[in-house]
């Protein structure tokens, strides 16, 4: 981890933070008086640079590093980011020295040679997860090292991962077993693939790979989704964070189809998956506590009424922005400002969130959270970017497609 270290220093030291010129700043749109707008204030820069700083000290997993660069790219290269106007191909090249082209660079020198995902760590989704940062350090770089690194975590993932009996792609790399943290990993990157290299084939399985994980993990008494089911032990537990994984890899998904060059082509599946992140967010919100000092939050066992996870309700709050400006359904905007409002008072003065879940004992209440910190990125990025629509006007992206 100390090659990581060493140059997430040297892009921390001459990266200037950009969600300002990406409309993140509090002066381009948080003092509108739009009545929307106002409901909910964003974070100011100071916090927003602490979060990312905490961010970037604790992230060590493939599944962290690879959440943080989505995390960096959305809030501060939103341009390029699947939330982008254009972003297939990709407008610009990252600056050699942001924080995303780092965390590739690290990730191709310690992957040994002869082997084909980005990262082994027993995980078959979570190396994919860092899929789109190394496509985007084979823009900067025109290094043909990171577009191969890219191909062979696409061939482990599709032709040589175990499968479900139903054909979902496995989370783990020994036996066939389906977690929902993976919709946020494999999917994302499946779909970005497919729309930079112009295959609507992996866009379809992007979408098909959630419709199957879907089908095992969902709770019907309560449209909630099991935490992890199938192989050799199972968490049956109706996980918050894992739910959260899912909503937010399903709308990036969607966005990506949105801003692929077969939109017109993928209206019906991406109008079938809105409806999938619907149904769960429905099932989510309707946990959501109401009263107290953690009015807003989400527990991380919702049907048991646990302990309050603030990393769950931020990354919730984020899916349910994204799908609001997607399909103009606000029937949960409410829910994700008390929520916003609640991640708000739980963000420490070091910038650490918390009131968070343990990233490795799942029903324990944790001390810091990587994914967490990333996650509030994520809200502000979501939220910014709603509050935008919101003021504009605009119709929803989903209504856009020409053709």
């Amino acid at each position: 981890m100390l090659l990581l270290r060493s140059l997430l220093s040297l892009s921390l030291a001459t990266l200037v933070v950009r969600a300002n010129n990406n409309g993140g700043g509090d002066a381009d749109f948080y003092n509108s008086n739009s009545p929307i707008a106002t409901r909910v204030r964003g974070l100011n820069q100071t916090t927003l640079a602490k979060v990312r700083s905490r961010m970037l000290d604790l992230v060590h997993y493939s599944w962290e590093l690879g959440t943080a660069t989505e995390a960096l790219l959305e809030l501060e290269e939103a341009d390029i980011s699947v939330y982008g106007d254009k972003p297939f191909p990709p407008s610009r090249t990252l600056s050699a020295n942001s924080p995303i082209i780092s965390i590739a660079q690290y990730v191709l020198s310690i992957k040994p040679p002869g082997t084909l995902p980005l990262m082994e760590d027993g995980a078959a989704g979570d190396p994919a997860s860092v899929g789109v940062a190394v496509l985007l350090a084979n823009q900067t770089f025109a290094n043909a090292s990171y577009a191969l690194a890219a191909k062979q975590e696409l061939q482990f993932l599709t032709e040589i991962v175990p499968r479900a009996p139903n054909g979902a792609i496995s989370h783990r790399v020994s036996e066939a077993q389906l977690w929902d943290d993976f919709v946020y990993m494999g999917p994302p990157f499946l779909a970005y693939y497919g729309a930079l290299f112009h295959n609507v084939t992996l866009l379809k399985e992007a979408k098909r790979q959630i419709g199957l994980y879907r089908e095992v993990l969902r709770d019907p008494q309560t449209n909630l989704w099991h935490h992890v089911l199938l192989g050799s032990w199972s968490d049956p537990a109706l996980w918050g964070t894992g739910m959260a994984w899912a909503v937010a890899g399903s709308t990036r998904v969607l966005q990506t189809m949105l801003k692929s060059p077969y939109a017109a082509q993928l209206r019906g599946d991406m109008w079938e998956l809105s409806g999938w992140v619907g149904e769960l967010l429905n099932a989510a919100w309707s946990y959501q506590k109401r009263q107290g000092d953690f009015r807003g939050a989400l527990y991380n066992l919702p049907t048991e009424s646990d302990f309050p996870d603030s990393a769950w309700t931020a990354l919730t709050a984020a899916a349910t922005y994204r799908l609001a400006v997607q399909t103009g359904n606000r029937q949960w905007i409410p829910n994700a400002n008390k929520a916003f409002a609640y991640i708000q008072r739980q963000i420490a003065s070091d910038g650490t969130l918390l009131n968070v879940t343990d990233v490795f004992q799942w029903k324990q209440p944790g001390v810091n959270s990587p994914e967490g910190q990333a996650f509030v990125l994520l809200l502000q990025a979501a939220h910014r970017d709603y509050t935008k629509w919101e003021e504009c006007n605009s119709p929803p992206t989903l209504f856009t497609i020409r053709g």
